[in-house]
Order: C-alpha cells, then structure tokens, then sequence
C-alpha cells in the first residue's frame, strides 16, 4: 500500500474520532514534499483553533504568539477564506497582494518564522468555518511548485466529503476551542465612525500588503487619490505609519 493508499484508509477510520484532524493533515503532508505543518480552524469572529501542529520550532512561538493575538486577520489565506470560492489549495505568493512583502504580516509574521514558501488547503466546514491546512518549505529549500498544487487539489474532493461527513456525526468537531482570552482594548468608537467607506476599504488593503500603486489599480483611482485617503485615514485615527496602522487594527478587530 502506498503513502497516499494507507493515509487515505487512515483517513476514513477516523471519522468522528478525535484522531480526525490530524490523519485528514496526514493525507494532505503524503501528497507533497515539505518540512512543517499545520492544520487551524478558522472561525468567525474568534480567533483561530490550531487543531494540529507538526511545525518546526522556530515558527512555533509566532503562531501561538503574534498570529493567533490578531495577525491572521491579515494573512492572505484567512482573507482568502473569508472571500472564497471554497475549497482551494494555493500557494501563498499567488493569492498574496502586490506589496505582500513590506506588508505588516510579511513582517510579523511570515518573515519571522524560517519558512521559504507554503502552500495552503481551504475546506469549507460550516457555520463560517473554514479548515485551513498550511504546509510550508524552510528557508535553503526549493520552493513549490504547481505540481504540488496540482498534487493537493487532486485529493480535494476525498478531503472535503470527509470533512463534510466527520462534521455530521454525532459530538464530531475539528480542534477543542481554547479559553476565552482577554479582549484588546478598543479604540473610542468615534474613530472608527470617522471613517468613510471609501476610506476603510483603503485601509483595509492597506493592512492586506497592497502597495499604493496595487491599490490604486484595485479600487480604480489614482495614485494621489489613494495618497489624500491614507493621509485622511491617518490623521483621523491619530497614527503616523502602517505599523501604528497595523496596532490600532489589532485593537480595534474593526475589519
């Protein structure tokens, strides 16, 4: 029996146990050559469940730290599974925005944790979750290639009717929610509101990577247009640079 054989039969015996998440992970890490992985549980409005963790240490102390405090709000992958079209297996720099890299999650996270490239595995799972598989190359490897993608996105339809099945049995469910943690301090509602529309989808691509040029092109406006709406989003928030940007988003959890 081959990898593939043994970890999709491994798979199918899990249903509705507690082992589930992590042989559905273990289908997946067969498919593909890579150094660590993870598989999370996104949620709406709360934070993500880390069902399973085979990471490398390095990257270990940034998920439990930084990601889960708030910077998965601005990965590409929790965004992507927010907008869909679900399920998905892509690579990271595919789905990331133009400016990914001077962004702030590139810089608090993605830069930190030793990796060179990862991909990632969308599955709907209901009630606005979505399971999220990471699978990630270290730095001095190759990166990944489409037939990696191609590799994942032809186990898609098993791992998604499993997902779907483990979910209908009786007490199933994917990762065991941490306590409640203490909530950030918000900001006075008053900046928020001072925000107009326009102004908070730019600050919303602002925080995702989108460079000023990106931005300009995605919203269909000019460059200097884009410039008076940072310098209005800026003034009115009481902040002076992305990274003060990146904080007040952090505490405010307005998107």
């Amino acid at each position: 029996m081959n990898g593939l054989s043994a970890a999709t039969a491994e798979l199918i015996a899990s249903l509705g146990t507690t082992s589930f998440a992590d042989r559905l992970l273990g289908l997946a890490a067969a498919a593909i050559v890579h150094d660590a992985a993870a598989l999370i549980l996104f949620r709406e409005n709360a934070p993500p469940i880390v069902a399973v963790d085979r990471l490398m240490p390095a990257e270990r102390g940034y998920l439990y730290g930084d990601y889960i405090s708030g910077v998965y709000l601005l990965s590409p992958f929790y965004r992507l599974a927010r907008k869909g079209p679900l399920p998905r297996t892509a690579r990271i720099m595919d789905i990331a925005p133009t400016g990914f890299k001077a962004s702030e999650y590139h810089r608090r996270y993605f830069s930190q944790i030793g990796v060179v490239d990862m991909i990632g595995v969308l599955i709907p799972a209901g009630k606005g979750a979505t399971v999220f598989m990471s699978l990630s190359r270290s730095i001095g490897h190759r990166h990944f290639a489409a037939l990696d993608v191609r590799q994942l996105e032809n186990l898609m339809l098993v791992m998604s009717a499993a997902v779907k099945r483990h979910l209908a049995l009786p007490d199933a469910a994917i990762g065991k929610a941490p306590k409640p943690a203490a909530a950030l301090p918000l900001p006075p509602p008053s900046l928020a509101s001072a925000l107009t529309s326009r102004e908070t989808q730019v600050m919303n691509l602002v925080l995702e990577g989108h460079s000023t040029k990106s931005l300009a092109a995605q919203l269909t406006i000019s460059v200097e247009t884009v410039r008076v709406h940072r310098r209005h989003i800026y003034a009115k928030l009481g902040v002076s640079s992305q990274a003060e940007l990146f904080h007040w988003f952090l505490a405010s959890r307005a998107l």
